[in-house]
């Protein structure tokens, strides 16, 4: 009776430590803002809190130092004059800055500043207190524009004039105090063939030692949505480049942390799960290397560090119905070796979509194209927490999902 009663109370206690393992992984250092039944939300740990109640949110962005989160505001997803706001978490107020804002407003690196388009106007706006949100418009006539690396202005692209087949000119504005005139300076041309038509540019993105920046020129929007063109330009606009055929998807760009390594996803077609490879660029060299086996699709992509590539890969079926074709698993692709391991097995119904890596934690969307779920894991053991339950499923297009309208990762301090 005694062995039975010990045999008992080892086998509980043997049992009660494997299930605390699977429930005590810990808390992810990782803050983020998401879209959950349009509403916008923050999570850090495991804390969660709504910020707006029966809103239609979309593209949350945070502040460099997580003080603000900017966001869109529309009456339903059309987005039609969707109105740009701010919330400040310390106040725990909103601001309305402007009406008919793209998607395309970005915060200044370092600073409480932020650059958005209305229609084709450049906007800055200053956050500081002393400024009362000063709100001034820099320019007309901008295809798009980015913060230059250290925060002292923009570089912007334009038509040179409305012939489809003018050149693309690049220039720099440079800011000063509010009471001067910025510097406008032209910066490169980009020359646009006779028979060519380019209509504009993506934004733009510096490598690590801000030597080279890419960027993708972009023709009509009928055709752009087939084909597009990766550029180079070296920093001093010496060296220009035609580097691969892509689309018009800027989260497909990706330079490595420190070297002037640039993974993309290339490939012609509007299908995001038909011809599209990983590849490789290590500037100077404009010579791309493979990263995709045959066979398969890459259809997201983020570096670990220099030498580690995470991609959302799917098996290539060309003949299925579209929203019948695989969905993708996450793989981690060693450009040394150019070694690839799947590192998850979502279910047959389910894909993971938009890795991320953050302070030793890979983040990432599992979804099963009606609903999604935030998922985190440490990289050394890979289990998996389902963090952040009912995301609304960002739009999609031919199985392209802008995963950027419904979560924003916060990149500064530790939460």
């Amino acid at each position: 009776m005694f062995k039975k009663i010990f045999l008992s109370i080892s086998l509980f206690i043997l049992f009660i430590p494997v299930h605390s393992v699977a429930q005590a992984e810990p808390i992810p250092k990782i803050k983020v803002a998401f879209i959950r039944n349009d509403d916008l939300w923050i999570k850090a740990g495991n804390k969660e809190h709504r910020i707006t109640n029966g809103e239609y949110i979309r593209y949350p962005k945070w502040s460099h130092d997580g003080n603000w989160i900017a966001y869109l505001k529309s009456i339903n997803s059309s987005f039609h004059n969707s109105e740009l706001w701010l919330y400040n978490l310390n106040m725990e107020k909103h601001f309305m800055v402007k009406e008919g804002v793209n998607n395309n407003f970005q915060w200044a690196p370092g600073q409480n500043k932020m650059g958005f388009l209305v229609n084709q106007d450049l906007f800055v706006l200053n956050t500081e207190p002393s400024k009362h949100f000063l709100v001034t418009q820099l320019t007309k006539n901008i295809a798009n524009f980015s913060w230059l690396p250290n925060g002292s202005g923009f570089l912007t692209s334009a038509k040179e004039n409305k012939q489809l087949n003018s050149d693309i000119i690049l220039s720099k504005i440079l800011l000063r105090s509010d009471r001067q005139k910025p510097v406008f300076m032209h910066f490169y041309t980009v020359p646009v063939g006779e028979n060519e038509i380019v209509a504009g540019t993506s934004q733009f993105k510096w490598s690590n030692d801000q030597q080279w920046i890419s960027f993708i020129l972009n023709p009509s929007a009928s055709l752009s949505a087939d084909s597009n063109t990766l550029c180079l330009v070296s920093a001093d606009g010496r060296n220009f480049q035609h580097v691969d055929e892509m689309l018009d998807y800027q989260e497909w760009l990706q330079w490595a942390p420190t070297k002037s390594f640039l993974g993309y996803i290339g490939g012609f077609g509007r299908e995001a799960n038909i011809n599209k490879q990983g590849k490789l660029v290590r500037v100077p060299s404009i010579h791309n290397e493979l990263l995709t086996p045959k066979g398969y699709v890459d259809r997201d992509l983020s570096w670990k560090n220099d030498r580690i590539i995470y991609v959302s890969r799917s098996k290539e079926f060309k003949q299925a119905d579209l929203n019948k074709r695989p969905l993708p698993s996450l793989y981690e692709i060693d450009i040394s070796t150019f070694r690839n391991k799947q590192i998850t097995n979502p279910a047959k119904h389910e894909g993971d979509f938009a890795p991320q890596f953050f302070h030793g934690q890979l983040l990432w969307v599992r979804t099963d194209t009606q609903t999604a779920n935030i998922f985190v894991s440490r990289t050394d053991n890979m289990k998996e927490i389902a963090w952040i339950k009912n995301l609304t499923v960002a739009s999609a297009y031919y199985s392209k999902w802008d995963w950027e309208e419904v979560f924003n990762l916060y990149n500064g301090k530790e939460a």
